[in-house]
């Protein structure tokens, strides 16, 4: 080693000697016995190597590492729960500041308040809330992240009764590129709060979570049915039908795969051709399942039909086990107006086509409330749809190369036929981002996200998302 390098690995390891004391939290580093486990998340085709992890306690440690980082012009993620699949949370030769452990969840019944942390996931925030009857919209599986999930729109399994997660939010506290603490809220810097809600982490990171609380369960009508797969294509019609008939306070999703290896299935239909329909139904348990049962009947003999109240936490718990952390996830999606008997065939083709049995092509019933808020309200554009479509990619065995492949050309294939946008949280993986990309997310709001971008972001320093550049007028 050279005179030159070996200064420069010293004040290297002043530096970061100096970063630690600084600290409330701790850091691993790659020669730590832990970092291997530290640096895993959810997705296991995400695959990174970042130099250090910051166990962050609070504001004054996630100020200081971003300072930290600016100092030493490392690049740098924000990972909360790790459960966004592009892998954004994570960094390669940089810093990653970790939020588990701001996990605060304060829940006010008589005021219908919850200050969330975020290091929460939504099986944290329901947890808390469903003790005392109330719930926020959050992601539809226990483990996602409130963070990423909400900041990109949190859709889950109350939207068309209350709409999405960021709907619900009253403020958040976020910590700017600068490292200055702010408040964003309607009434106090609205311009930040409106581009939070839908515009992703792309402005600093936000430290609290002030949601509204709604009434919500504990047991709610859930809706869980298998159809056999070779009556695919009738489902759908029938689902069609059903769910144009649905009041707002049901939510359903109907996911071509196959019935998945999980306790509650007999073995006998484990990996079986089918589709399943699930859902709930947002009010009185007696009301949701008479208000569920066209689902149930979609065609004259189901595969397996699990319909009945359960507890709210308990779909999302569902969600959990179907898509378990270390499973290599690609998921594209985009929107539709219209589930056309074009739409249904590619549904069946595509599906069909899967490199993997794990895999499957999602619908997700939209409208509802989350059209009752203007696309321009907040950051978050597509409002009108009625239909989100998901092509899901997930696999254990096989080749990475050809799921995502599958992925892409499914994506394709639905915007061939009508359809349009993307939802942050299903973009594929980070190696497909790209301008494209970002128009398809954020839409005609982004010219918006751009100007707001310039004034708390300009160097664009948080650009490890669905990155949103600053204007430079």
């Amino acid at each position: 080693m050279s005179s030159s390098e070996t200064v420069d690995a010293q004040s290297s390891h002043e530096a970061i000697t100096e970063f630690a004391m600084s600290l409330r939290g701790d850091f691993v580093s790659q020669d730590d016995e832990s970092y291997d486990e530290e640096r895993s998340v959810w997705n296991g085709l995400v695959d990174k190597y970042p130099r250090l992890i910051v166990r962050c306690q609070g504001v004054a440690d996630v100020s200081t590492s971003l300072t930290f980082a600016a100092d030493h012009d490392l690049p740098f993620s924000v990972r909360g729960g790790a459960h966004n699949q592009t892998g954004s949370s994570t960094v390669d030769d940089g810093l990653v500041l970790d939020l588990a452990d701001m996990n605060h969840v304060h829940v006010d019944p008589d005021e219908r308040v919850a200050q969330v942390g975020p290091g929460c996931r939504a099986r944290d925030v329901l947890i808390e809330s469903q003790h005392y009857g109330l719930a926020t919209p959050t992601g539809s599986a226990g483990d996602v992240g409130i963070p990423g999930s909400t900041l990109g729109g949190a859709i889950g399994w109350m939207r068309r009764k209350h709409g999405l997660g960021i709907d619900a939010l009253r403020s958040v506290d976020v910590v700017t590129p600068d490292g200055e603490l702010v408040t964003a809220s309607e009434d106090e810097n609205e311009d930040l709060f409106w581009a939070v809600r839908g515009g992703g982490g792309n402005f600093g990171v936000v430290t609290n979570f002030e949601f509204e609380l709604y009434e919500v369960g504990p047991i709610v009508a859930g809706l869980g049915v298998f159809y056999p797969g070779e009556q695919t294509e009738e489902v759908f019609e029938a689902y069609r039908e059903a769910a144009a008939d649905a009041s707002d306070e049901v939510t359903t999703l109907a996911l071509k795969s196959h019935v998945p290896n999980l306790p509650p299935m007999p073995d006998e239909l484990v990996g079986e051709d089918a589709v399943a329909v699930l859902g709930c139904y947002i009010g009185s348990p007696e009301d949701g399942m008479e208000a569920l049962q066209p689902f149930r009947e979609l065609v004259d003999e189901p595969l397996l039909d699990m319909s009945e109240p359960m507890p709210y936490l308990m779909l999302h718990q569902l969600g959990t086990m179907m898509f378990p952390e270390g499973r290599n996830y690609c998921h594209r999606s985009c929107f539709v107006d219209d589930l056309s008997d074009d739409v249904i065939d590619a549904i069946v083709d595509h599906a069909n086509e899967a490199e993997s049995p794990l895999s499957g092509v999602g619908v997700w019933q939209m409208g509802g409330a989350i059209s009752d808020v203007g696309g321009d309200e907040t950051a978050y554009p597509h409002r009108d749809a009625e239909y989100m479509i998901t092509v899901e990619a997930n696999w254990d065995d096989g080749e990475d190369d050809a799921n995502v492949e599958w992925a892409r050309d499914g994506d394709d294939l639905f915007r061939s036929l009508g359809g349009y946008g993307a939802y942050g949280g299903f973009t594929g993986v980070s190696t497909e981002g790209s301008e494209e990309t970002v128009e398809r997310v954020y839409g005609d709001n982004f010219d918006r996200l751009s100007e707001i971008k310039a004034r708390y972001d300009e160097q664009n320093a948080f650009d490890n998302t669905v990155n949103v550049t600053p204007s430079e007028e």
